[in-house]
């Protein structure tokens, strides 16, 4: 019940932002579009000058998919590199919804995976933070949205940008790569992870799945789902609409060994019940599911950044050091 009570509060706050107007427009994209092709920019390699400046300890580059507001479009992430000799793990870690820094991402694994010697990199969601468009009202707003066919472009827009980031780390670093997504975060690791073959790892804590379900069956889509429902949408039109964005439409591209699940038993902001979905439609990877609700992303900080690091220390790392 406590669990409950402090995901409730936090939810009361979060909605004090909301959108202020309708975000609905009319979809004119197809319900059926194939994924791998949809998830693709125009050039497959995913070559593209990135710019990385060690002074200010960040890199950045133009992305793939143009939208309609620049600073969208433009990708400046954070990252901390170690001068390691030999083979050093290249972690990406991916914030949640309406998140307006790093600092949540920070608290939980900087020192932690810094004083390993493990190479750090933070990434951007669209509309998120500095991508966040002036008519926005906050971090993340149009990112998911009753806007169907943006929250789509949204989506492919972070799918590509992240790649494009996973193969820059490839081309320049020698240890592997592992996602590790929180929330919102989460959802596109696993997105990313049923696309991209040259990652090593994922973990995703407390992750979303399906966003039809997310926002039609919890606290946090609420109105979101009033918008649709004002516009005459059901639930069975957004599954159909926004099926593209479903992980667990389809089986990762890395092993099943390689990928570690966290759920919280009582959280509000994601259903279990969709987190199981997940884990059932991908052969029940590894798994833990702690006995708190979506704020133990901060009550349980400790013990979210031993697990994470020891799946990477005692399964990623073994993997990838026998078949290097």
């Amino acid at each position: 019940m406590f669990s409950k009570f402090i995901d409730h509060y936090a939810l009361s706050a979060l909605h004090k932002k909301k959108s202020s107007t309708t975000q609905f427009a009319i979809p004119v994209l197809p319900t059926e579009i194939n994924r791998e092709d949809f998830y693709q920019p125009d050039n497959p390699s995913f070559q593209t000058e990135v710019t990385a400046d060690y002074q200010s300890n960040t890199y950045s580059f133009t992305s793939f998919i143009a939208t309609e507001y620049p600073n969208n479009d433009f990708i400046k992430g954070e990252m901390f590199l170690q001068n390691n000799k030999g083979v050093t793990p290249n972690i990406i870690l991916i914030h949640g919804w309406r998140m307006n820094s790093y600092n949540k991402l920070k608290s939980i694994y900087h020192d932690k995976m810094s004083s390993l010697g493990w190479n750090l990199y933070y990434f951007p969601l669209a509309y998120h933070m500095e991508r966040t468009p002036p008519p926005s009202l906050y971090s993340g707003e149009f990112m998911i949205s009753a806007n169907l066919d943006r929250t789509v472009h949204a989506t492919k827009q972070s799918i590509v940008d992240l790649r494009t980031l996973i193969h820059w780390i490839k081309q320049t670093q020698e240890g592997p790569i592992v996602l590790v997504g929180v929330s919102l975060g989460g959802w596109i690791a696993n997105l990313a992870a049923t696309l991209e073959a040259e990652i090593d790892g994922v973990i995703s804590v407390f992750y979303a799945n399906r966003l039809s379900h997310s926002i039609w069956n919890t606290i946090p889509g609420k109105y979101i789902k009033a918008d649709f429902l004002n516009n005459g949408i059901g639930f069975k039109e957004l599954i159909e609409h926004w099926g593209i964005t479903d992980p667990s439409g389809s089986l990762p591209k890395i092993k099943k060994e390689n990928i570690l699940l966290i759920s919280g038993k009582h959280d509000q902001y994601i259903s279990l019940e969709d987190a199981d979905h997940l884990w059932q439609s991908w052969g029940k990877p590894a798994r833990h599911v702690y006995n708190c609700g979506h704020s133990g992303i901060v009550l349980n900080k400790k013990r979210i950044a031993k697990d994470t690091i020891s799946f990477i220390q005692e399964q990623v790392l073994k993997i990838f050091n026998k078949e290097d």
